[in-house]
């Protein structure tokens, strides 16, 4: 993997707090501290002036980000682990996801789609180029995710040869998070290359604390999926036609097929994310989910995008339940009196009681 990153520089130092800015009121702050960001506020980019300024003061790891020595917990019935590749490559994608988090959490609150969730954000780099390549924030309440938001340190760099750690990332969550027994997590992945096959016990113990071993990217995501009951999922946005077909079979290989979808536009992750939820708590078909997105004001290309791009779920989705009618009363008992029937000779082998070959259909 390249140099250690124990040799990069030592991230641990204590670094100020970063200050909680002032947020909009608006139509969802009964759920959220802030409004979505109004188109009016948009840039050429997709990004609007407001995240611009929200997540582009920040120049180090935050102290409250770094994942060593620490274990996060929640007790949630619906925890929920977003993590963004934060490198070059990824754009603004991170800064367009907070411009839409107030979305999501009214839309999850109004919809119905999850019960009782808590969020934990994350960032992820190159852990061999980054000097910030893995950042954690603690599970929080839907209206207190912009505080975690707010400190995600947007590094930009990565190491251009088409990985990123997000298998190192991926350690962590299963390794170092504790979940109730009785949940339906989800884990997201937002990013655009692949990841590294091996990951090395002495980056482990740097990033991480204590004695780790080596090991391998398989073996991590598939204990990760069955913590988070295999709702681990990850949101491919196009990297590069020479890498692109290599990359997406090894997040296949890693997650399932139908656990890989393929983002059409940047403004489309919310409308995607959200779809996760309400698929795969089957809480609504396809057909329902696309009937919110058109309530909710989008135009038909974007419905028709976000369709094609979670066609894969349909597969491994749970049906909605559907209330059956209730069965009609019995007719009533005729007055008439009837002669007793005849009863038939029992068939050949069997008795009355016995059935004869009919045990075989019980």
């Amino acid at each position: 993997m390249g140099r250690s990153f124990a040799a990069n520089a030592d991230i641990s130092a204590l670094f100020n707090l970063f200050p909680k800015e002032e947020t909009m009121g608006g139509p969802s702050g009964e759920f959220y501290g802030r409004d979505t960001t109004s188109r009016s506020r948009q840039t050429r980019s997709g990004t609007t002036t407001v995240s611009e300024e929200a997540l582009g003061r920040n120049t180090r790891v935050h102290t409250t980000m770094l994942a060593k020595d620490r274990r996060i917990r929640t007790q949630a019935r619906n925890p929920v682990v977003i993590i963004a590749d934060v490198t070059g490559s990824m754009g603004n994608l991170p800064k367009i996801f907070w411009d839409k988090a107030p979305m999501i959490v009214g839309q999850i609150k109004e919809r119905g789609y999850l019960s009782d969730p808590e969020f934990c954000v994350a960032a992820v780099g190159d852990v061999v180029h980054d000097r910030g390549p893995i950042q954690v924030a603690e599970f929080c309440q839907p209206r207190e995710m912009d505080t975690w938001l707010e400190r995600m340190w947007l590094e930009g760099n990565g190491g251009g040869n088409d990985r990123e750690s997000y298998e190192t990332m991926a350690w962590y969550y299963a390794y170092c998070c504790d979940l109730p027994e009785e949940c339906t997590p989800f884990l997201i992945i937002l990013g655009d290359e692949g990841f590294y096959d091996e990951i090395s016990g002495q980056n482990l113990n740097a990033l991480f604390g204590s004695k780790r071993n080596n090991t391998t990217a398989i073996a991590v995501f598939r204990d990760l999926r069955a913590k988070f009951h295999g709702n681990v999922f990850h949101i491919h946005r196009h990297y590069s036609r020479v890498a692109e077909e290599r990359i997406v079979q090894q997040w296949q290989s890693a997650l399932g097929k139908n656990h890989v979808l393929f983002l059409g536009t940047d403004r489309a992750i919310a409308d995607v994310t959200l779809g996760i939820f309400a698929l795969m708590t089957g809480s609504r078909t396809i057909d329902e989910y696309i009937a919110d997105m058109r309530q909710r004001g989008q135009d038909e290309g974007r419905c028709a995008e976000v369709r094609e791009t979670l066609q894969p779920l349909l597969a491994i989705a749970p049906q909605k339940r559907i209330e059956e009618p209730p069965a009609p009363p019995p007719p009533a008992a005729s007055k008439k009196r009837r002669r007793k029937k005849k009863e038939d000779p029992p068939p050949s082998g069997g008795t009355p009681d016995s059935g004869g070959d009919d045990w075989k259909l019980a």
